[in-house]
């Protein structure tokens, strides 16, 4: 998939969400889909991880960025997943730094 789509598959992604859960608050959105935060310290290879068998975003607290960035790169694997998107991991990426545009603290 060209860059162009997946950002345009990232904005059709982010605004379904909105409208289905009526929020762009990342914490209200986390809330409603139960998924669970935590945060732990490791080697910064990655600044945040979702782990589908336990429905929890893990968010280094070593990461440098904002945390809530974190939590809505995370949400927005989340809901790739959820709707049984299938991309190649750079496809993933590109998608989830669209999608992450549209949500606030």
């Amino acid at each position: 998939m060209n860059p162009e789509n997946c950002k345009t598959l990232g904005e059709k992604l982010a605004k379904n969400i909105i409208e289905q859960f009526g929020t762009q608050n990342v914490s209200q959105l986390c809330q409603i889909a139960q998924i669970n935060i935590r945060y732990e310290s490791w080697n910064p290879v990655t600044l945040g991880e979702f782990d589908r068998k336990n429905n929890t975003i893990c968010v280094n607290l070593l990461a440098k960025i904002n945390h809530k960035e974190i939590i809505t790169h995370e949400l927005g694997h989340y809901f790739i997943h959820k709707e049984g998107i299938i991309l190649s991991r750079n496809d993933e990426e590109i998608v989830v730094n669209s999608f992450t545009t549209f949500f606030t603290e």
